[in-house]
């Protein structure tokens, strides 16, 4: 409710939908694709590198959030995610 007012739209797909994610991003558009890994609660593992190679291709910001795997499991920087986030 409060993205939209500011202006953001804001499409949401399944994590590990390259598919679903290639055909917005070619129809769509996008500026920044954001997503967990490992994704909370339904402990669902994304494929970075991939994803990754797509936000390239389209020339958008890929931002990872390892807050549940943690840095020491998991690196997105070393897969090509442009951004990282943890807590």
């Amino acid at each position: 409710i409060i993205l939209p007012k500011m202006g953001v739209r804001l499409t949401v797909i399944a994590p590990a939908d390259l598919e679903g994610l290639e055909r917005i991003l070619k129809t769509e558009g996008a500026t920044l694709f954001f997503s967990e890994q490992i994704t909370n609660p339904l402990t669902r593992i994304i494929d970075t590198v991939k994803i990754a190679e797509l936000c390239r291709q389209y020339k958008v910001i890929c931002c990872i959030d390892t807050t549940f795997a943690t840095p020491v499991n998991h690196k997105p920087i070393q897969h090509g995610a442009d951004l990282v986030l943890h807590s």
